[in-house]
């Protein structure tokens, strides 16, 4: 079963982001997002949807729409806030945007930010992980 392989990188992404929350707040935040998207395939796969058929440019875009269509169907639309929150976030850590520091010592000085990713990421989980 192909949804399998999803769900266990999922999990490892989960680990890995806690375990560096502390010392690499950034890196917590990028892998809070790459989780969720392991979430986001997860379902799809299990539901049996073609994520690519969503029209977008890149892999990415195809997977937000999905998102924002998984939550209408879901009557949810903190899905689609959280995913699309986590997303941006990880931006600000991986390409530094709008950031007047580096990433690390963002994070570090805004540990509210780190909290806020894994709320999101726990909504995601707790909506297409069962």
């Amino acid at each position: 079963m192909t949804y399998n392989k999803y769900q266990e990188q999922a999990k490892s992404n989960h680990k890995s982001a806690q375990s560096s929350r502390k010392t690499f707040p950034d890196w917590a935040v990028t892998m809070c997002f790459y989780t969720a998207l392991h979430w986001v395939e997860y379902y799809a796969c299990l539901k049996s949807v073609d994520i690519s058929v969503y029209g977008g440019k890149s892999p990415h875009d195809c997977r937000r729409l999905y998102v924002r269509e998984l939550a209408k169907e879901l009557n949810s639309r903190t899905l689609r806030k959280a995913y699309e929150e986590l997303e941006k976030e990880s931006k600000k850590s991986r390409y530094l945007v709008d950031l007047s520091t580096d990433a690390i010592v963002h994070y570090k000085l805004n540990n509210l930010k780190v909290d806020k990713a894994f709320q999101n990421l726990q909504i995601i989980s707790v909506l297409l992980s069962s």
